[in-house]
C-alpha cells in the first residue's frame, strides 16, 4: 500500500480543510486519513502540494492538429489532411499531451479512422502510456450537411472523420457499425453555427434520424453527444435523449429546466467563442458574439440549477490557445474564471467529478478522491482553487501524475517530498 501524506486535498468537489493523507492500493484509493491493518509499502509526504482527481476533458478530438477554417474553407474534409497513421501519431501524442498537463482522462467527442478505440486498446494493453478513455465514433451526419465538403467532386471512398448517411434505417446502421468498431459515445451534428460557417440551414439532421441514433445507441448501452447550438433543436435533443449536449449557444431559462429534467450533461466549449471573438474571426451574423454572451450569462445559473458541467473544448484546430501543447488547455479553465459567478472549485469540479460521472460506470468510480474510487490522480505544487493558473506551466507544478494506481508522472524529488526506503 502507498500513502500520499501531508496534502492539500481537493476531493472533486471542495478543497478540505487541513493536510490529509490518501491510502493506495492496487489501482484504487483505499482510505483517507486513517488506515490500519496493512503494511505500507513506501510512504511519500507531500509537504502540504495539493492532491486531487486528475482533470478530465470531456470534448476531445485526439488526432485534431492546427486545423484552420482556411482547411475548411478550401474543402479539405477533417481526417483526410494526413494519412491514417500519422493522424493515429498524432492521437499517441495528444495522449502524452495530456497526461503532462494534468488530464487523466477524456471523451472523445468524434475522431476519424477508428483512432479513439484503438488509443483505449494500445494504452489497456500497455504499449503507450495515456489517459482513460470513453472512446467516441466519427461524426454521424447527413448527406449535404454542414461537414459535407462543398468540393463535391473531391469526395472520398473511405471517410475522414464524417459519416453520411440518409433516413432512419441508414442511421441505425452506421451507430451499430460505430459500436462494433468501439465507440462508446456516438457523436451527431444536430445543428450548424458554434462558429461552424455554413450556409445550409440550421438543422442538420431531420428529427427521426436523430431519434434512431439516439435509441440505437441507448439499445446497446452507448452514449449521444450531440453538437447543437438552436434552441428549438437543443430542445429537440434533450426530449429525444442525447446525454450530452455539446454548445448550446442558445441556452436560455427554458432550457436550463430541460437539462435538469433529463439530467443532461453540458460542453460549453467557451473558449472556443473567445478565441474567435479575441483574433476577430468574421462574424457577420453575429454568431461568435451572441453565443459567448448567452454562456456566460447562463454558465452560473446552470451550475446553481444543478446541471452536470463538464470541460472541454475544440483543442487542435488551429495554433495559438487552442494547440493540442503541454499546458494549453489551462486557457479553458481560465476563460471560465472570467465568467461572473463562477468559481475555481466549480470549473474544477466540472473537469474532475462531473468528467468522472461520464468516464466512470458503476463500481468504478472516476474523478473523485473517496475510499475505493480508481486512483487517477495529480500533485501539484499550489493551490489551484486559489489559482488556476498553476495548469499553465505544468513544468514546474505538476509534479506527480498517478494513472490506474501507477505513478507515470514523477517529479516529487525535485519538490523536496520525502520517500523513504521501504
Amino acid at each position: 500500500m502507498l500513502a500520499l501524506t501531508n496534502a492539500r486535498l481537493f476531493d472533486g468537489r471542495t478543497m478540505l480543510p487541513g493536510r490529509h493523507s490518501v491510502f493506495l492500493e492496487g489501482n484504487r484509493i483505499a482510505a483517507i486519513d486513517e488506515v490500519s491493518g496493512v503494511e505500507l509499502k513506501k510512504r511519500i509526504d507531500l509537504n502540504g502540494m495539493t492532491l486531487m482527481p486528475g482533470l478530465i476533458s470531456s470534448h476531445l478530438h485526439p488526432d485534431f492538429y492546427k486545423y484552420t477554417f482556411e482547411n475548411f474553407a478550401r474543402g479539405e474534409q477533417l481526417g483526410k489532411e494526413r494519412p491514417p497513421g500519422v493522424l493515429t501519431i498524432i492521437g499517441v501524442r495528444t495522449c502524452r499531451v495530456l497526461l503532462e498537463s494534468g488530464f487523466t482522462g477524456y471523451i472523445g467527442a468524434a475522431c476519424s479512422n477508428y483512432i479513439d478505440p484503438q488509443l483505449k486498446m494500445a494504452i489497456e494493453e500497455g504499449f503507450i502510456p495515456g489517459p482513460r478513455i470513453l472512446p467516441c465514433s466519427h461524426h454521424v451526419g447527413t448527406t449535404s450537411d454542414a461537414n459535407a465538403t462543398r468540393n463535391w467532386w473531391q469526395s472520398f471512398r473511405e471517410p475522414g472523420i464524417d459519416l453520411f448517411g440518409n433516413g432512419p434505417n441508414e442511421m441505425r446502421k452506421l451507430v451499430r457499425e460505430e459500436i462494433r468498431c468501439g465507440a462508446q459515445v456516438i457523436k451527431v451534428f444536430a445543428s450548424t453555427s458554434h462558429a461552424v460557417l455554413t450556409d445550409r440551414g440550421r438543422r442538420n439532421m431531420s428529427r427521426d434520424e436523430l431519434a434512431a441514433v439516439a435509441d440505437t445507441a441507448h439499445e446497446r448501452g452507448v452514449k449521444v453527444r450531440a453538437h447543437v447550438c438552436y434552441k428549438e433543436l437543443i430542445l429537440e435533443a434533450i426530449e429525444l435523449g442525447v446525454d450530452i449536449i455539446d454548445h448550446a449557444d442558445e441556452i436560455d431559462d427554458e432550457v436550463i429546466e430541460a437539462m435538469v429534467k433529463a439530467g443532461s450533461f453540458w460542453v460549453p466549449s467557451l473558449l472556443f467563442l473567445k478565441v474567435g471573438l479575441d483574433q476577430k474571426w468574421s462574424d457577420s451574423d453575429g454568431a461568435i458574439m451572441n453565443g459567448y454572451k448567452a454562456l456566460c450569462r447562463y454558465l452560473p445559473v446552470a451550475h446553481k440549477a444543478g446541471i452536470r458541467i463538464l470541460l472541454g473544448d475544440d483543442f487542435g484546430v488551429g495554433a495559438g490557445p487552442l494547440a493540442h501543447e503541454v499546458g494549453s488547455y489551462a486557457a479553458e479553465l481560465l476563460a471560465y474564471a472570467e465568467v461572473e459567478g463562477v468559481s475555481s472549485a466549480d470549473i474544477l469540479t466540472w473537469g474532475t467529478r462531473n468528467g468522472g460521472e461520464l468516464l466512470g460506470k458503476p463500481g468504478m468510480a472516476v474523478g473523485v478522491v473517496k475510499p475505493g474510487a480508481l486512483a487517477d490522480l495529480i500533485v501539484v505544487d499550489g493551490d489551484p482553487v486559489a489559482d488556476l493558473s498553476v495548469f499553465a506551466r505544468p513544468e514546474q507544478t505538476l509534479k506527480a501524475v498517478i494513472r490506474d494506481g501507477a505513478m507515470v508522472i514523477d517529479r516529487l524529488r525535485s519538490a523536496g517530498s520525502r520517500t523513504p526506503a521501504e
